[in-house]
């Protein structure tokens, strides 16, 4: 169950813990910048740098078949001779990680939002890969294939910027492996970069079919703070406010897409309410688009297919 935490919705939700990446733990270096000459990137700008990003075709054929995690959007300033003159200019840098056989590499994605195109990109071995957890590198890129094939799935992630943080064996005591003894089981995660939407797509390499599909939540620190601002956004709107002022309150926050865009519910209940206030927010708008109340908190996950082992 997600963690309701009872505060005064004076002083909402904080940070998000930042559940790790993927590929590896180990400090995030930031990119260098110099003093003065960068500014913080609006969320659109982000999106766009990854948009830029993902259009490169030489990271298509990095991301191939690989675990990858986008760690951030930051800026890096760099020095250009302009008409004669040195001038620093400052670009969005997207910073990820890819996995491989021998190591993790960082890669840093230089955009120019004007041009459309990527000016540079840096790789840099960072550290060897963790533990493979049960599944070798044939049978990953075959679950990633598997996966990223599979029609509920592309309709999902359709004209959006996606990363697939991690590609687990399903282990012999899970409940789908009882169902199918003797198969191979993997499942791949896909995230939605900039959100906190995941789908874990259950794999049988033996049968060479997806299995099951979940949505659920994941951890990515971009989606973690579009949560955080929708929460500011709902608890600044003047009927909420007026509800719930001095009150202590639980809250809690559910993000979904509906035609590409992001929104935001905020579920806000107050000490003694019997329902919940639940206060939908447009993030790339930064406004609530509507509010209405609800007898029960989010789910967790939503199933959206399994199939029948008894079908044939």
């Amino acid at each position: 169950m997600k963690k309701r935490t009872a505060i005064t919705c004076l002083g909402f939700i904080g940070g998000c813990i930042l559940v790790g990446a993927v590929i590896g733990s180990f400090i995030q270096e930031k990119t260098n910048q110099q003093p003065g000459s960068a500014r913080e990137l609006t969320d659109k700008e982000k999106s766009e740098a990854i948009k830029v990003a993902f259009e490169d075709e030489r990271l298509h054929e990095m991301l191939k078949g690989r675990e990858y995690s986008i760690s951030y959007v930051n800026t890096s300033s760099r020095e250009q001779l302009i008409e004669g003159k040195r001038v620093v200019m400052t670009y969005p840098v997207v910073e990820m990680y890819i996995g491989g056989a021998e190591w993790i590499t960082k890669v840093s994605v230089l955009a120019d939002l004007d041009e459309k195109k990527v000016i540079d990109m840096l790789e840099t071995p960072q550290a060897k890969p963790m533990p493979r957890r049960g599944v070798t590198e044939e049978e990953r890129v075959e679950a990633i294939r598997i996966a990223l094939n599979n029609e509920i799935v592309k309709a999902k992630i359709d004209g959006l910027v996606y990363e697939i943080p991690w590609v687990n064996e399903i282990k012999e005591e899970s409940k789908l492996k009882r169902e199918r003894p003797g198969e191979r089981l993997v499942m791949v995660n896909i995230g939605i970069v900039g959100t906190m939407i995941s789908y874990s797509v259950s794999v049988s390499l033996t049968e060479g079919t997806v299995i099951s599909i979940t949505e659920d939540s994941w951890g990515g620190k971009m989606g973690s703070e579009k949560s955080d601002k929708a929460h500011e956004i709902a608890k600044n709107d003047p009927w909420i406010k007026e509800k719930i002022e001095r009150r202590v309150c639980s809250s809690t926050a559910h993000q979904r897409l509906v035609d590409g865009i992001l929104l935001v519910d905020v579920y806000i209940q107050p000490k003694e309410y019997e329902t919940i206030i639940v206060a939908t927010v447009d993030i790339e708008e930064e406004k609530v688009i509507e509010i209405s109340e609800a007898a029960s908190w989010p789910k967790d996950y939503v199933v959206l297919y399994k199939s029948d082992i008894n079908a044939n």
